[in-house]
């Protein structure tokens, strides 16, 4: 991970999303490699990336995030902790339907990870243990 990092940052515009490709490829294989993307703190950058960049560097990061995010409730949640899930709504609107396709599987899995907080059940069950 660490060799694919500064080629996030190069100068060449190919250079970007075809490094973001290879991440998302490597997460996409395990939980292990997943877990060291998280590690590597590069999920920040993808976050970032999803307002600011190009449409090719905005699908990749889209698709980093969704490979990250697949494996386990563990690591859906670093997604959601490095502040992705208003980024990837914001995706969801933009023109090249790529990008939004790669927000929705990430919002996707996400979702499919948390669904246990999200039922109707969960929500009374909460209801009530908060009420006095």
């Amino acid at each position: 991970m660490s060799l694919l990092r500064p080629l996030l940052l190069d100068v060449v515009p190919t250079i970007q999303p075809t490094a973001a490709l290879a991440l998302s490829r490597l997460a996409n294989y395990n939980d292990e490699l997943a877990e060291a993307v998280v590690n590597g703190d590069i999920l920040p950058q993808f976050v970032y990336s999803l307002a600011k960049q190009y449409r090719f560097y905005k699908k990749a990061a889209a698709f980093v995030l969704w490979a990250v995010a697949k494996h386990s409730p563990e690591l859906a949640q670093a997604v959601v902790d490095c502040g992705a899930l208003d980024a990837l709504v914001v995706s969801l609107e933009e023109f090249d339907p790529g990008v939004k396709e790669a927000a929705a599987w990430a919002l996707g899995y996400i979702a499919r990870h948390n669904a246990h907080k999200s039922t109707p059940w969960a929500l009374c069950r909460n209801a009530h243990k908060s009420t006095p």
